[in-house]
């Protein structure tokens, strides 16, 4: 399965940047990012295709990852969710669905109940040990992947059912935005991200700075999850100038201007929290757009055996990327 301009994509999700390539890839998987499951067909027809693989794809990676309540609750919607979808006639499907809205709408309300604990047992970062939020941040990371992988089973089951459903929904797209806050809180905090009359104080140790130093090509992927970031400079210009100059002399009597500058180092452990979160952020994203076009849009759902082998033959296995 490919994208508008022929373009293969992948499950994030990260930023996508300008020429339509997407930036990292999460967990070593190639698969569709979840909103291009919704297709244009060559006659303009929109189409979501049943994208039962890439659920069972993710579940296998998640399955035993986690608090052991949570899996075991986690793995019995799954079992609801994968026996609906063996059925054909809509009559005993239903009941199903119906089965399984319930345990997803009850798993979803214990993992916000959880992420949202997580978010408290962070503490800043000159409060409290890195290795110990890090650790919050670990736990947090597997708790909104199951979270994810159940609204892709809610979302599959309503739009196999009635895909119209979705142009009266509240619910799932309300699950996205409260746990949207919560990521993109938590990363502004990580970050050391703050804000002084809604614009970026460019006089912080925020790690952004280190990251412009270092890999200022990844700056755009944090930025533009940050609120009233505001600022079009290069951040490396903004390290520069607020270094102290002194003119200097060479053999030659040349003179030369030296300019002397510093910004705060980060341990790697802030550096893979910004990481997993910047990434969880984005799968949230993605899959809130998802639910955007199913709303907004008129879509048809697409199970056809063509679609689904176009789709499998995308998920595989990818070299590891390096962290960005």
């Amino acid at each position: 399965m490919e994208g508008e301009k022929g373009k293969k994509t992948q499950l994030f999700v990260g930023l996508r940047k300008a020429n339509g390539q997407i930036g990292y890839l999460s967990e070593s998987l190639s698969i569709p990012e979840f909103f291009e499951m919704v297709r244009s067909m060559d006659h303009q027809e929109r189409v979501l295709v049943d994208f039962a693989p890439v659920i069972e794809t993710l579940h296998a990676l998640h399955k035993d990852a986690g608090d052991l309540a949570v899996i075991s609750k986690y793995k019995s919607m799954y079992s609801y969710w994968h026996d609906s979808i063996s059925y054909s006639d809509f009559r005993i499907r239903l009941p199903k669905c119906e089965s399984l809205s319930v345990a997803a709408n009850e798993l979803l309300a214990t993992l916000e109940d959880r992420i949202a604990k997580h978010s408290l047992d962070y503490t800043s970062r000159r409060l409290g040990e890195s290795s110990a939020n890090l650790r919050v941040i670990l736990a947090l990371e597997k708790d909104v992947n199951i979270f994810i992988d159940t609204l892709l089973c809610f979302i599959h089951s309503k739009a196999s059912l009635e895909i119209a459903s979705f142009k009266k929904d509240v619910v799932l797209g309300e699950y996205c935005e409260r746990l949207l806050a919560v990521l993109e809180g938590l990363l502004a905090k990580v970050l050391d991200y703050s804000t002084y009359n809604d614009r970026f104080q460019l006089e912080s140790d925020s790690l952004l700075f280190h990251l412009a130093i270092v890999e200022n090509c990844v700056i755009d992927s944090y930025s533009q999850l940050l609120p009233n970031f505001g600022s079009k400079e290069d951040l490396r210009l903004v390290v520069l100038r607020s270094g102290d100059k002194h003119e200097i002399r060479d053999g030659r009597n040349e003179r030369y201007m030296e300019v002397v500058t510093r910004y705060r180092v980060p341990d790697q452990n802030e550096l893979n929290m910004a990481r997993m979160l910047r990434d969880l952020c984005y799968k949230v994203r993605s899959i809130a757009g998802l639910i955007n076009t199913l709303k907004h849009e008129v879509v048809r759902w697409d199970p056809s055996d063509h679609s689904i082998e176009e789709l499998k033959g995308l998920i595989r296995l990818a070299p590891p990327a390096a962290n960005p």
